[in-house]
């Protein structure tokens, strides 16, 4: 201690006033806005988001586009036109329609200006007949089960890039 001084508790100078109450997350913000209710889900629609390696049912309308992108020819603005036309052997899946010129385009579109990980991610899974476990070794992840928390993560982030550029995708809702 310096200067022999006893340390002593803080004492406020003055009685506590009172204090407006504040608004919390619980208060509605404006009266005239609905609340909103979340649907809470059954234990077998939460067995069914939790099994290991299962995709999410909100991001399956974003992986179905996917798939409809990679069997759809387009004009190789994504891939080179030969490295496309060997692909496509390979990876057209059968029944799988492929997406009108609009969504092709728009899929292209949000796939080219994407951030780098991301880009790469969505070309392997989607358009190379690559296995989970060279999808790891490529993109440098330990485990191949990275890999499908990676997908979960890369199709949220295009479901939200695609829902922004007016491309509707379908919305999964709970059967209650």
């Amino acid at each position: 201690m310096r200067g022999g001084r006893k340390p002593h508790p803080y004492v406020m100078p003055d009685r506590p006033r009172p204090v407006a109450p504040r608004s919390t997350s619980v208060d509605r913000a404006d009266s005239r806005l609905e609340a909103v209710h979340v649907p809470h889900l059954m234990p077998e629609q939460l067995r069914t988001l939790e099994r290991p390696g299962a995709l999410d049912p909100r991001l399956r309308s974003t992986d179905r586009c996917f798939q409809r992108w990679a069997s759809t020819p387009g004009n190789g603005g994504v891939l080179p036109q030969p490295a496309r036309s060997r692909l496509f052997d390979s990876v057209q899946a059968p029944g799988v329609p492929a997406l009108n010129d609009r969504e092709a385009e728009l899929v292209d579109e949000a796939v080219r200006t994407a951030d780098a990980p991301e880009k790469h991610f969505v070309k392997l899974w989607s358009r190379s007949d690559a296995t989970a476990a060279e999808m790891a070794e490529l993109l440098g992840m330990r485990r191949r089960q990275s890999v499908y928390e990676e997908r979960r993560l890369v199709l949220a982030y295009f479901r939200g890039r695609l829902t922004q550029m007016g491309l509707p995708l379908p919305v999964w809702t709970a059967e209650t």
